[in-house]
């Protein structure tokens, strides 16, 4: 069988040390770790379905710290939860009615301190959704502001009506329309205005440019940062501030006249507006400020989640000394819903990092609660293909609840739907599928909950994919995953660069290398068939023997496996389709303790290297 022979086709990210910040102030000085966010593994918990502690058939935060140890076994170090505040639940707690106090459906504050401590105890972090674009109509806020109650009379969007029709009733201010379908104007008699919502009527839009609304916001960031929090996922960060004006949006089709649903319009007065970067500006502002007057360990961060455009994206990393959040998620992996040849693949990865500013810190995501799994998406063997990658990458890994042992979407029943956005339509789009129950084990509904029929049906595969079943083989997602987290914290992973290259049509393969350290060289078929590999064709001084570390489980490579670098017969070394594998060369001893911050990756202009 010939080796492949191609020019490699390279991308190089180069990293180095970052010492802790000292702060100075007043005469007193501080360390502040400002590099503890930048590798780290953020685990996205859908609070409803991690676990329950009750018995009431949902989870709660019991059940999170009940399973803690999880967490520490694979090495993660940061969670995420999804909104545990007081809500009347029409949107899986995205409609907040008090910013302050825990749903009892999860648990009381107590449990929430509990929950902290238990974390310090074990050196996690916690990062809070702080949903601010809306709250639900049932915050008291609301009906204060309906009622024309200062400092609350303009907390929310509100406007006159454009006019009244032939019967008298008010016609919304313009053609704006909600993300869930139909105007994003509803009408309340009691105020005689119509306020806005960009999502479901019972979430009224925040009017984000009031002070006093402002201050508000703040109070609510530091009641939660007094309590240890480390930072905060701002949800729909997109959404945040429209139109002063309200112009009416121009239609995708100049030729169209009629709205029959959301991407109809060119949403150019209700997202991304500057503005709304600038407010983020603010509360960046603020928790700098708290962290320096607090005279914090960890620098606080704020994240933002926004399925924008690429250059809208970017500009949520700031500019300079103008810092807006410390990272955007990246969903290149959650828009990944085709097979790819292998330069497509390096495209979604590269994609990212050449439009990254200087010195900002890259992340990837390939799974979340409002999107496809991505055995759904694509198969189960690309699971392994994306999460190998993800974990390999510089920068932050942020994965979503039972992304480590291969959780996949399974049919929802139209009558066991709870998500609002499909309004219980058999033929709507639910993301009820990818918000499961967790599965542990199994035993009764994978032992998530002792309660018979739990608020969403457990996937029927959970007798043979669940964590306690994968944690005793030897070959399992779960292991996979907990080795890729101990190699996440070598020094070559933390300040190392790294290289991107094109093997052949439907082989990718990049490296990450530092100094006199093991260099890790991950190696992905994207294809459909047996690819033989020659890595010696594309990438420079390697020896001809490397070291499987880690593999996905279809792989045919266990760990501690050799490998030809070089195809040679009869030995050829050659990748199952769909396969992935990270190869090692020579580890050497290192130093515990390591800083690293990313170097702009568009080192230079030439044809070969960026």
């Amino acid at each position: 069988m010939p080796s492949v022979k191609k020019k490699a086709e390279m991308f190089i990210v180069h990293f180095k040390l970052l010492p802790i910040l000292l702060l100075i102030t007043a005469g007193n000085s501080f360390s502040l770790d400002t590099d503890w966010w930048k590798h780290t593994i953020l685990y996205e918990i859908y609070v409803q379905s991690f676990k329950d502690s009750n018995g009431d058939g949902m989870g709660d935060i019991k059940g999170i710290t009940n399973k803690l140890d999880h967490f520490v076994d694979l090495g993660i170090e940061t969670l995420h939860l999804s909104p545990f505040f007081l809500s009347p639940m029409m949107d899986s707690g995205y409609d907040v009615s008090s910013y302050t106090e825990i749903n009892p459906v999860f648990g009381t504050m107590e449990d929430f301190n509990e929950l902290m401590n238990e974390m310090r105890r074990r050196g996690l972090k916690l990062i809070c959704d702080l949903v601010i674009n809306h709250s639900s109509d049932e915050h008291v806020w609301f009906g204060k502001s309906i009622e024309r109650i200062d400092p609350y009379t303009n907390f929310y969007v509100w406007v006159d009506p454009k006019g009244y029709d032939s019967k008298g009733q008010p016609t919304p201010p313009n053609n704006w329309v909600n993300l869930f379908e139909g105007s994003a104007w509803e009408w309340n008699e009691r105020r005689g205005q119509f306020y806005l919502h960009q999502f479901a009527i019972k979430q009224p839009d925040f009017n984000l440019r009031d002070a006093e609304l402002k201050k508000e916001i703040k109070k609510i960031m530091k009641f939660w940062l007094d309590r240890g929090v480390a930072g905060f996922r701002l949800d729909a960060t997109m959404h945040f501030i429209e139109d002063e004006y309200f112009r009416d949006e121009p239609f995708v089709d100049p030729n169209k006249t009629q709205i029959t649903r959301y991407d109809d319009l060119k949403h150019v007065y209700t997202t991304d507006l500057w503005e709304s970067y600038e407010f983020i500006h603010e509360l960046r502002d603020f928790t700098d400020q708290y962290t320096m007057e607090k005279r914090q360990q960890l620098e606080r961060i704020l994240v933002a989640e926004a399925y924008t455009t690429i250059n809208h994206t970017m500009a949520y990393y700031g500019r300079d000394n103008y810092g807006i959040t410390h990272f955007p998620f990246n969903f290149e992996f959650v828009d990944l819903h085709n097979f790819v040849n292998a330069t497509l693949y390096a495209d979604v990865i590269l994609r990212w990092l050449k439009n990254m500013p200087k010195d900002a810190t890259p992340n990837w995501v390939a799974e979340n609660h409002d999107n496809m799994r991505i055995g759904r998406r694509l198969c189960e063997e690309y699971m392994d293909i994306v999460t190998i990658t993800m974990m390999m990458l510089p920068g932050i890994a942020c994965v979503y609840y039972g992304q480590e042992i291969g959780m996949t979407n399974s049919y929802v029943r139209p009558d066991q739907r709870k998500d609002p956005n499909n309004d219980a339509s058999p033929s709507a789009q639910s993301r009820d599928g990818e918000r499961l129950p967790m599965q542990w084990d199994d035993t009764m509904n994978s032992g998530f909950t002792s309660k018979y029929i739990p608020w969403l049906p457990v996937h029927p595969n959970y007798w043979k994919v669940n964590v306690e079943k994968q944690k005793s083989q030897e070959v399992s997602r779960y292991n996979m995953f907990k080795a890729l987290s101990q190699i996440r914290k070598r020094k070559t992973m933390k300040m190392g660069n790294f290289k991107s290259y094109i093997v052949s049509e439907w082989v990718y393969a990049f490296t990450r290398s530092y100094r006199r350290y093991e260099t890790y060289i991950t190696v992905l078929n994207v294809g459909s068939e047996i690819e033989p590999v020659n890595l010696h064709d594309v990438i420079n001084n390697l020896p001809s023997t490397l070291q499987v570390v880690v593999a996905s489980v279809n792989a045919g490579y266990v760990k501690g496996d050799q490998i030809l670098s070089v195809s040679k017969f009869p030995r050829i070394f050659s990748m199952r389709p769909l396969s992935a594998i990270v190869l090692t060369t020579r580890a050497q001893t290192e130093p515990p303790i390591f800083r690293t911050q990313l170097i702009d990756p568009r080192i230079n202009k030439n044809s070969s290297e960026i």
